[in-house]
């Protein structure tokens, strides 16, 4: 069997530090000045210690980077202002493929030309000399956002720039944002992520890490999004993380995302203490709507504002917030600052207490549970000494299986579709284990689905744009 293990911390970090450190981008970071200067932020800057105090109702983070330090600085205080709870920094496309020269071309270009030519902030080519500027007037926790298999860099120039929030992991930025990185190098590039955040933290004030459960966005069943965050999880906690966000993206049903939050924190919750991992707090963030967001601006209003009351109801402790403008292109930051508004005021003005249930709620989340833990218990049954060695070997068989998902190695063989009640079930598992009993009760949810005619295809389709 292999298991999560607190002994199982990555072998050689200090030297795979060299290397990363003598990249010629680096630009004389030290770590002990980093450490330095982490310990002179205020508290305020921390995400753990942010999760830890008490709060009425989810907290606020949108998206948002430029390429420029003055515009990211303009957002970052617009943000600020507009009530964000936590501010992001949203880096480019080339940075996350790791070509920094492409990204130091276009930032060059950007600035002669008065145009934004990246998609994003260029951390490793601003440095983080520059980037702790971007933060003198913000007293809230950064969030790295990106989306890059092999973050080393990105994250050692982001804990020195004061970036306290870390998003990401071996699987949810691999699999479904890249065609073919190698799953075991990314495992191992996150484990030297996790490593590096654990080094970083103190006791009092840990660096915070962050899962991305949307995955592909499209169909993805809560079975794979609860095992797959409970892998970033443990993969974390084995390095030594001690403060980590779960997440999820609006699945399109009230009683499936209720259900899912219920399983995801408290299964979360069950593994950690399992293998000896008590002292690691757990937190749940929610994403509203990932999919094809509709052209309309009030359906997309209407959209972001239920997604806005499920958070609240599903518990979660953070929301990552839409705009009215998402199907329209990258959203700007006037758009970004009233979509923050928008939600705030649903928060304020509808306040809830306890968590939501019903016997179909009840059951929804049985069904979850006992398909997570049937598959997580096929992982940890393997051959092998190394728990990560399991998780690559789960992906390479297909018994984790991300719908739509562009990666090589995913098996695509996993088919989805909704029930009458939006729903997403398991129309075909492929080499996802699950039990009879668990694969009989989705089949009798599907014959339900009032759209026997349609055809598989065309239901699917339909089933994608489920919110146009």
């Amino acid at each position: 069997m292999a298991v999560p293990n607190k002994l199982s911390v990555l072998d050689g970090f200090e030297i795979y530090r060299e290397q990363v450190l003598s990249q010629p981008w680096v630009n004389g970071l030290s770590a002990d000045e980093v450490s330095e200067y982490l310990n002179g932020l205020a508290d305020g800057r921390f995400a753990s210690l942010r999760y830890k105090s008490e709060h009425p109702y989810p907290y606020l983070q949108p998206r948002g980077g430029y390429p420029t330090f003055e515009k990211q600085k303009a957002l970052s205080e617009a943000l600020d202002q507009a009530g964000a709870d936590f501010i992001p920094l949203t880096i480019d496309s080339h940075t996350r493929h790791n070509d920094y020269s492409k990204a130091d071309q276009l930032l060059r270009e950007s600035l002669a030309e008065g145009k934004d030519l990246l998609n994003g902030y260029p951390l490793v080519s601003h440095g983080y000399e520059s980037t702790r500027r971007l933060y003198e007037n913000v007293h809230k926790p950064i969030c790295l956002r990106h989306g890059t298999p092999d973050a080393r860099l990105l994250v050692e120039t982001a804990i020195a720039s004061g970036l306290t929030e870390i998003e990401g992991g071996a699987l949810v930025y691999s699999l479904p944002y890249s065609e073919n990185f190698p799953i075991d190098r990314s495992i191992i590039y996150w484990q030297y992520v996790d490593r590096l955040c654990a080094e970083y933290s103190t006791p009092e004030r840990p660096i915070h890490r962050e899962s991305f459960g949307p995955l592909s966005a499209t169909m993805v069943p809560p079975m794979i999004v609860v095992a797959v965050e409970l892998i970033e999880l443990l993969l974390a906690a084995e390095q030594g993380v001690k403060s980590f966000s779960v997440s999820f993206g609006q699945t399109g049903s009230f009683s499936q995302d209720i259900a899912l939050a219920k399983v995801l924190m408290s299964m979360a919750r069950e593994y950690l203490d399992r293998f000896g991992f008590s002292d690691v707090d757990v937190y749940l963030v929610y994403h509203q709507w990932m999919g094809d967001f509709p052209m309309e601006r009030d359906k997309a209003g209407d959209l972001i504002a239920m997604s806005a009351v499920i958070a609240r109801l599903a518990n979660a402790d953070k929301i990552i917030v839409k705009t009215r403008d998402e199907a329209l292109g990258l959203p700007t930051a006037q758009s970004n600052c009233d979509a923050v508004r928008d939600v705030r005021y649903i928060f304020e003005k509808f306040p809830v207490t306890g968590m939501v249930t019903s016997d179909a709620i009840e059951e929804e989340a049985d069904l979850i549970a006992g398909e997570v833990r049937h598959l997580m218990d096929a992982i940890f049954n393997m051959e092998g000494d190394a728990f990560w060695e399991s998780v690559y070997k789960a992906v390479r068989d297909g018994m984790i299986d991300i719908p739509f998902a562009p990666h090589r190695m995913n098996a695509n063989k996993m088919l989805t579709i909704r029930d009458r009640y939006q729903a997403i079930r398991i129309s075909e598992p492929g080499n996802v284990p699950m039990c009879r009993r668990d694969r009989d009760k989705e089949m009798s949810l599907l014959k339900l689905n009032g759209d026997e005619d349609a055809g598989f295809f065309n239901k699917m389709i339909k089933d994608i744009h489920v919110m146009n």
